[in-house]
């Protein structure tokens, strides 16, 4: 039994409207009868009797209501009193991240202003092979590293929280996509579509985002482009694949993010990429801990999240 379940009973049980309790919830009607479900099967037994016109409660529900809502109450205080105590501690959060974390970075910023206004947010992007020194020398607080960055060895002292699951989309400019790749936005890209092609590849002096480990990617997936081309900012890779010189592989999660004249489409070349967030397990910033073991461990900001960023996320590799 979780908290964000008994909440939406709650909302069910004050508004008597399962499309109303949603509305207040700022969720699916759909999400609110699973989690109604889900509840009433861990209590065994009913707590709604449903009819196409009414929804009432029944004696069972109206006695799990009676001690639900004061402890709800209680549980409000505390996270209210928690809050004004750090707020007092923790007046500021910086943030790290690399070339691609904008959008949902930026999305998870307004969550956590929304809880903790009184702490000053900031950002700071750096190369992704830079991330984890930033973090260590206490540079920033919270870092958003690239998925395939190996912590060093022998550190025990980072917090790694897996936050979604997400395929790359293959970019290429509008008019290609609606030549070139027609058919494959329907049943997304695959190798032999790109046999010949020019690849974009953002690369970084070193790391992940490396050019040698970008082209090593690219080998292992049995891909044969016809060039390489790497470039050194998101912009630059934006502005090639808009002109008609190249294709890129970019997280999916970009897609709201893009310029005017580029297209986003699915492929089945690269794999789902797991995307994480790191702090120190001691930090003496008590705001990333508000912020790691807050909003990143919301279920209902983490599948806002999903939702908004992840459209080609259930592309995979084949």
């Amino acid at each position: 039994m979780n908290l964000e379940r008994l909440e939406y009973f709650s909302a069910v049980a004050e508004h008597l409207n399962f499309t109303r309790a949603a509305e207040d919830c700022h969720v699916a009607q759909t999400a609110i009868s699973r989690h109604i479900a889900a509840l009433e099967n861990e209590v065994g037994c009913k707590l709604f009797y449903r009819t196409n016109r009414a929804v009432e409660l029944t004696p069972a529900g109206k006695a799990f209501y009676s001690e639900i809502v004061p402890m709800l109450e209680h549980y409000r205080r505390a996270l209210e009193k928690a809050r004004t105590a750090y707020s007092g501690r923790a007046s500021s959060l910086h943030l790290g991240i690399g070339q691609y974390e904008m959008g949902f970075v930026s999305q998870l910023f307004r969550e956590f202003h929304s809880l903790f206004p009184d702490i000053r947010l900031s950002v700071s992007q750096y190369a992704y092979s830079d991330l984890i020194r930033r973090l260590e020398d206490g540079t920033v607080d919270v870092i958003f590293p690239h998925p395939d960055t190996c912590l060093p060895e022998g550190q025990t002292e980072i917090d790694v929280r897996r936050m979604f699951s997400s395929a790359p989309g293959l970019l290429v400019s509008a008019e290609t996509a609606q030549t070139r790749f027609l058919a494959a936005q329907k049943r997304g890209v695959q190798k032999k579509d790109l046999d010949g092609e020019t690849v974009i590849l953002l690369a970084e002096p070193a790391g992940p985002m490396s050019e040698e480990a970008g082209t090593a990617q690219l080998t292992s997936a049995g891909l044969k482009p016809g060039a390489i081309t790497p470039v050194n900012s998101l912009n630059a890779l934006f502005l090639m694949v808009k002109a008609g010189l190249g294709c890129a592989f970019v997280p999916a999660f970009i897609e709201g993010e893009l310029p005017d004249g580029l297209a986003l489409l699915p492929q089945k070349i690269l794999p789902v990429q797991s995307y994480c967030s790191m702090t120190l397990l001691n930090s003496p910033n008590p705001a990333a801990g508000l912020f790691s073991g807050g909003i990143l461990t919301s279920q209902t900001v983490m599948s806002g999240i999903r939702k908004r960023y992840l459209r080609h996320g259930q592309h995979s590799a084949g």
